[in-house]
C-alpha cells in the first residue's frame, strides 16, 4: 500500500506513460525501446504538469497535478 501511494502521488501523465511502457515494452528490442516511448515521453516532459512539478520542487512544496 505504501508503495501504491508512492505512485499515486506523482502526476497522472507520468503514471499513466509509466504504466504503458511497463505494460508494452517486454517485446522490445533495444533499437525499439527508445523510439517508441520517445513521443509519449515527450508529450508529458511538455506539459503544464511537468512545469508545475519544476516549480513545486524549487518552491519546496507539494505540486498541484492537473493531468494537463
Amino acid at each position: 500500500m505504501g508503495l501504491a501511494k508512492s505512485i499515486a502521488g506523482n502526476g497522472p501523465l507520468a503514471v499513466r506513460t509509466s504504466k504503458w511502457i511497463m505494460a508494452t515494452a517486454a517485446g522490445w528490442n533495444d533499437p525499439d525501446l527508445w523510439r517508441r516511448q520517445q513521443d509519449r515521453v515527450a508529450q508529458v516532459m511538455s506539459s503544464q504538469d511537468a512545469l508545475e512539478g519544476a516549480t513545486a520542487f524549487v518552491e519546496k512544496r507539494q505540486p498541484r497535478w492537473t493531468g494537463r
